[in-house]
């Protein structure tokens, strides 16, 4: 009961968390007799790295265990289970008319509208009742009417600009206002000009309150960043120290003292600057906080306004040309400068001195673990925030077994470089990068290099159909989530991920037999439909939304997208030549080759792919070759001949290029890697491998480099490192 009447002396808003402004859960009060939720303390201190109250700024040197320890307030915890209780078994209707409930009498286990509260406060017996207001419903209270104060079963109808005042039809003082000419509109027009000039200042204290994070979050990473080279610069310090006399430990100590006193300058800088933001959020947190309470309510203009002029005041501050600058202006990194003549300088200088540069080398996040295949030749980015000369970066490439390999470090501009790498032996290799003689951020760099060669089968793929069983799998395509989709003259497109399992069957909704597919740039889908005798682009719920070449098109094969001149290239096995769709409005170009045997003609193409320039490969079929036309249709030259030797193409099905411009044609019963020349380059899969008439394939992976083969004959998809 006493609970109750608590309740009756404060404000629920004191039941918040004052920093997650919900309804606090396990609160523990601070020293200073302020409460708030024990994990929202312990995010605080994760986030600040050390413990300072949100409300009246004193700090505390705390762990997180001894947050645990910390009392609680037992009358808050009262009142919260009171509330919680009392809000939980809320009934629908009042308990004496069909009402929504508005108040608890704990004494009368009651639950009253505000009408009938009237009623209970009028028999003496009960007016001294202690009295508990209910939580109004979000949902609800959106859309329910705002009644008049005066006349409760009343609607506010009508609002005054002039007298700040609301009404409804019985008001009489509204009648005052329109005899007087005030500014007088429908209360419906007053409460959504409120809420539009709400949401307006709200939204300007996001976006400053979004600011001002990521200004944070900058300081933040930017503390890290300098904690981490003030690491690096005391490890070299103290092993130069190790190697020298007496003299020169105490000359390091001389050292250590001015990177300390660097260290303590940035780290009262960096205090400053988060006090600074921390007072700023704390400010918008208060205005955003007041204006949700006072929403749907335009009798709070005054106030509102009030909150405006704070809101564009710190608005003013942050977007001031100096804001940013005075966060960036000292953006330094300690480093040691080791000196390489120590009888030199060893009455000088000693073994070093202590100054900062502006940058800071890092290996790119992506770089810091990757996988290639044995003899790839890969590529790994450091990025400075100064331009600087290569010769400060040296690497080093190893594996456990002390093997090394050569790197090549080469300075792009811009701060970044790029360091060129290849491991010939499979296993675990490490890259370890230096500035001077200091491992730099993400160094070393872990390699894991796979085998060349089969990776692993996809079995019968007619295990995973509902149509069409009989018919053998036909194309390959790379998906944007990474999986592998998987077509075979049927409606039914298989998904499966890099290693092999399936995830889905997917139904195109039309009815078709998808052949080859192509995945264009924007997301959409073409794809060959042998029934249709088409190519039909689809969204990536597969649905339909323009086809191309109905009547003109014979057998389509291969096809694929030049994202530049939005032309659409299908390989037709029947017309015996490649057309060319406009792939916005379906329409036919032209067409590239015709009937025959010499050369710029076709014989049963099967596929086409572009490269860089946008020239055409093509695969030719029966006459065992891969051509080559310019990006005007001329024919430019072979540039793989026939053969069933390696080098030489029989029956080409597939072709495709990788990232480094390699072309990959699948023929007969291989796959082989050229160059963009069409030099020969090795045979990615062996004898033993099981090819038997591969058609489609698609590179699934740069690192490692991977190709999927759709292997016609043998119904399965087996992928390959190469």
């Amino acid at each position: 009961m006493y609970a109750v009447k608590a309740l009756q002396f404060l404000d629920k808003e004191d039941l918040k968390c004052a920093i997650c402004l919900e309804r606090m859960t396990e609160p523990k009060t601070l020293k200073c007799l302020h409460s708030y939720c024990c994990h929202c303390l312990e995010t605080l201190m994760q986030t600040q790295g050390k413990l300072r109250c949100p409300k009246c700024g004193q700090h505390y040197q705390l762990t997180k265990g001894d947050l645990k320890k910390l009392t609680s307030n037992e009358m808050i915890n009262h009142l919260l289970e009171y509330v919680k209780k009392t809000e939980s078994e809320k009934p629908a209707k009042c308990s004496n008319c069909d009402n929504q409930p508005k108040y608890n009498c704990p004494e009368c286990l009651l639950y009253l509208c505000a009408e009938c509260i009237k009623q209970h406060k009028l028999i003496p017996a009960l007016k001294d009742h202690p009295l508990y207001t209910l939580d109004e419903n979000e949902e609800g209270s959106k859309d329910e009417p705002n009644k008049c104060p005066t006349h409760c079963n009343k609607e506010l109808e009508f609002y005054c600009s002039t007298c700040k005042k609301s009404a409804c039809d019985d008001c009489k003082h509204v009648l005052r206002c329109f005899l007087n000419k005030h500014n007088v509109i429908p209360m419906i027009t007053a409460i959504d000009d409120f809420n539009h000039n709400a949401n307006e200042v709200i939204n300007t204290a996001q976006g400053i309150k979004n600011k001002l994070q990521g200004t944070l979050d900058s300081i933040t990473n930017d503390r890290a960043d300098f904690e981490y080279h003030l690491k690096l610069c005391r490890t070299a310090i103290e092993l130069k120290e190790k190697t020298l006399i007496k003299k020169i430990q105490e000359k390091s100590k001389i050292l250590i003292s001015d990177l300390e006193h660097i260290y303590k300058e940035k780290k009262d800088d960096i205090d400053s600057q988060e006090k600074n933001i921390d007072t700023k959020l704390t400010k918008v947190n208060n205005v955003m906080a007041s204006i949700s309470t006072m929403m749907n309510k335009p009798q709070e203009t005054e106030t509102l306004e009030y909150h405006k002029t704070t809101i564009n005041t710190v608005r003013d501050e942050i977007l001031g040309t100096d804001f940013d600058k005075s966060f960036h202006k000292k953006n330094i990194t300690p480093t040691f400068i080791p000196s390489t003549h120590l009888d030199e300088v060893m009455n000088t200088e000693c073994i070093g001195k202590i100054t900062t540069v502006d940058g800071m080398y890092k290996v790119d996040q992506h770089d810091e673990a990757i996988t290639v295949t044995k003899g790839q030749t890969f590529v790994v980015t450091v990025s400075s925030l100064s331009e600087s000369d290569a010769s400060k970066l040296s690497a080093t490439l190893s594996n456990p077994s002390y093997e090394e390999s050569a790197t090549d470090v080469e300075y792009q501009g811009n701060g970044e470089y790029k360091i060129t790498g290849r491991c010939n032996v499979e296993g675990d290799w490490q890259m370890k990068i230096i500035a001077g003689e200091v491992d730099i951020k993400g160094s070393p760099v872990n390699i894991k290099v796979e085998s060349l060669g089969l990776v692993h089968t996809i079995g019968n793929i007619s295990d995973y159909k509902e149509h069409m069983n009989e018919n053998k799998v036909t194309d390959v395509m790379l998906d944007t989530d990474g999986c592998i989709l998987v077509s075979s003259s049927s409606k039914d497109i298989l998904k499966f991920n890099q290693s092999g399992s399936f995830v889905a069957k997917i139904q195109v909704p039309q009815h078709v037999q998808v052949n080859s597919m192509h995945l264009m740039c924007d997301g959409h889908m073409v794809y060959s439909d042998f029934l249709g005798k088409c190519v039909v682009m689809c969204d990536d719920k597969f649905k339909e939304i323009i086809s191309f070449g109905k009547g003109i098109l014979k057998y389509p094969r291969g096809l694929t997208v030049n994202k530049k001149t939005r032309v659409l290239y299908v390989a037709d096995r029947e017309a015996h030549c490649v057309f060319k769709f406009n792939v916005d409005d379906g329409r036919l170009q032209g067409k590239i080759g015709s009937e025959g045997s010499e050369v710029g003609q076709m014989n049963k193409p099967y596929d086409v792919t572009l490269t860089k320039e946008g020239h055409m490969i093509i695969a030719d079929l029966t006459n065992h070759r891969i051509q080559m036309f310019d990006a005007n249709d001329k024919f430019m030259r072979i540039l793989v001949g026939c053969g069933e030797e390696d080098g030489k193409v029989w029956g080409p099905c597939g072709v495709t290029i990788d990232m480094d411009e390699n072309i990959i044609v699948s023929s007969n019963h291989k796959v082989q890697l050229f160059d963009k020349n069409g030099v020969f380059i090795k045979r990615i899969d062996h004898e033993d491998d099981g090819l038997d008439i591969p058609y489609g394939i698609t590179v699934i992976s740069n690192r490692p480099r991977r190709v999927a083969v759709a292997n016609h004959n043998a119904n399965n998809v087996k992928s390959f490192n190469y």
